[in-house]
């Protein structure tokens, strides 16, 4: 006798196309991831927002304002908070450089990113070992050709003057 589905699982396994239910599944494992790697920021006094800066400018050295709202999806002017903010604390500094500011690590905000950033990549390892590492490397795979697929919609609707979905949103939602 066949298993009854739940009508009100989080995740129906009959009446959803594969696409959204790995939607699902990864909203689920990336909030939950998230909210890990935040308590571990929290822990040293930061938030998670504050640790993924200290790492992307660790990464990356003098990268600006706008690459790095960018890179963590949000809009330049919730990076400009966040960054006067790190500012103020002593863990970054703001470079102008014509009209873009580079962005850089205090020596107390690369103390952090050396003794950070080990923790999290082992965190980030044992939050993947339900998974062989032939598993994540397959999941790695189709994770980064997705990327690149979102990641040529997003140019080719730049490059057409169009505005991204998500700032739409933004502006709906900032006039009520």
């Amino acid at each position: 006798m066949e298993k009854k589905q739940n009508p009100c699982s989080p995740i129906p396994t009959r009446t959803r196309h594969p696409a959204v239910r790995a939607w699902i599944y990864l909203m689920r494992i990336a909030y939950r991831t998230e909210r890990e790697s935040a308590a571990h920021a929290y822990e040293h006094g930061l938030t998670f927002a504050q640790l993924d800066v200290i790492f992307h400018i660790g990464k990356c050295p003098g990268i600006t304002q706008q690459e790095l709202a960018e890179r963590m999806l949000v809009t330049p002017g919730n990076v400009t908070q966040l960054l006067q903010r790190m500012e103020r604390q002593g863990l970054i500094q703001r470079v102008p450089e014509g009209r873009a500011k580079r962005l850089y690590l205090t020596e107390k905000g690369q103390e952090y990113c050396e003794k950070l950033l080990p923790k999290q990549e082992q965190l980030h390892i044992q939050q993947f070992a339900g998974l062989t590492l032939e598993e994540q490397e397959e999941l790695l795979h189709l994770l980064m050709k997705l990327d690149r697929a979102q990641r040529r919609k997003v140019r080719a609707l730049r490059e057409a003057g169009e505005r991204l979905p998500w700032q739409n949103t933004e502006s709906r939602a900032a006039n009520g």
